[in-house]
């Protein structure tokens, strides 16, 4: 009935209609008949299927688990391929067991001594690590891509730590610990050993392995809203490490890392601003060195996502990234990011005027607490780059 009454008013027109007049009355009319024909919206499959997972609490059922037992998914480096495990948690013991499709093993204990009060703790440590095929490409910003190798590393570290948490969002403290590593042959079969490529000389600590008696310190400060799903707030770290060689008395260093994190919201926390910072310096006495397996990588799905894994490493190591995330329905975030970093023999190296750039675009499914899936890809001079992680990239 509206459209027959707009046809008549058109057709009754002078040859020059009061244009203002007429024109309200067509767009009062058209506001009349969109509000009788209104519809409520509805959900694509996609975003229905999201939102049924987040209201019914699906993952965070899955995560507590049965009768103590809580799986793990992911947690391992991304050549491990598809990882998982559990854990077993009970008076302050914590066990843990993961596993993956390439062989790839990891062990923990953990044991939290009785706290005397919230503002003190300290805490044991075990872990077993067995990784049958990391990559290694060479030391320094101009490794080759075509001299990819593969090693097995493994190693068990021993670590306690005691601190206090001065603050709601403050905690610092000293550690030490034993570290034993070993390296062997490769096993990845599509791409050589890294003996037959590489050597003593070029990767230091291929041919014997120490052992390390460890000593550090720490500061945390987080003020971040949710720590596995950010949107406002920061996370600050810093962390001391001395290694001394009791094996060899050759593979002496110290090492410091780094990390800042800040998070910008706006339009009520549903878009954010990612920003990071992360850098690893080292220290060794003359004649010195650091074992290969032991330094800073850079590349892959937590820093430079548009290269491979471990594809850079040297002594030092600083990486930036930025990311613009917003929510697309409620179980959906979106982002676009760009990362930038840079390995270097020396500290003084570094040259922020010529890093390695990486950007690219992920998706991440989540709930309010955390992000359990995400995917991004990743695009840089060296081609492109798809990663499928369970969590945040930070």
């Amino acid at each position: 009935m509206l459209n027959l009454i707009l046809a008549l008013l058109i057709a009754a027109q002078p040859d020059d209609p009061p244009v203002v007049a007429s024109r309200a009355l067509q767009l009062k009319l058209a506001r009349e008949h969109k509000a009788l024909n209104l519809r409520k919206p509805e959900r694509t499959f996609l975003e229905n299927a999201l939102f049924q997972f987040k209201e019914r609490r699906i993952i965070e059922r899955f995560q507590e688990g049965f009768h103590g037992l809580h799986p793990i998914l992911g947690g391992l480096t991304t050549v491990s391929s598809l990882a998982a495990g559990s854990y077993f948690e009970r008076n302050g013991i914590r066990t843990s067991a993961q596993g993956s499709l390439s062989g790839y093993q990891k062990y923990e204990i953990e044991f939290k001594l009785p706290q005397l009060d919230d503002k003190f703790f300290t805490d044991l440590k075990a872990t077993y690590r067995n990784y049958p095929r990391e990559d290694f490409f060479g030391i320094g910003g101009n490794s080759r891509e075509e001299n990819r190798t593969s090693y097995r590393l493994e190693d068990t570290n021993y670590t306690g730590s005691v601190g206090i948490k001065p603050g709601k969002n403050v905690t610092a403290g000293v550690m030490a610990g034993w570290l034993q590593t070993n390296t062997g042959r490769g096993a990845d079969r599509e791409f050589p050993s890294i003996e037959a490529v590489f050597s003593d000389q070029t990767a230091p600590g291929l041919a014997r392995q120490p052992n390390f008696l460890q000593a550090g310190a720490f500061l945390d400060v987080d003020y971040r809203d949710e720590a596995g799903n950010p949107r406002s707030g920061g996370h600050y770290v810093a962390q001391w490490l001395s290694n001394h060689d009791r094996k060899f008395g050759q593979y002496d260093f110290a090492r410091y890392d780094v990390e800042l994190q800040q998070y910008i919201p706006f339009f009520n926390k549903r878009r954010v601003i990612a920003l990071r910072g992360k850098t690893t310096l080292t220290n060794t006495a003359p004649g010195q060195q650091i074992p290969f397996f032991m330094q800073p990588t850079l590349g892959g799905s937590d820093d430079l996502r548009g290269f491979r894994e471990f594809r850079f490493q040297d002594n030092n190591m600083v990486v930036l990234n930025a990311e613009y995330r917003w929510e697309a329905f409620s179980g959906l975030d979106l982002a676009l990011f760009m990362d930038a970093g840079q390995v270097a023999a020396r500290p003084s190296d570094i040259d922020f005027s010529d890093l390695k750039k990486s950007y690219g675009f992920g998706v991440r499914f989540n709930t309010a607490k955390n992000v359990f899936m995400r995917v991004d890809f990743g695009f840089s001079n060296e081609g492109r780059r798809v990663f499928f992680k369970f969590g945040h990239v930070f």
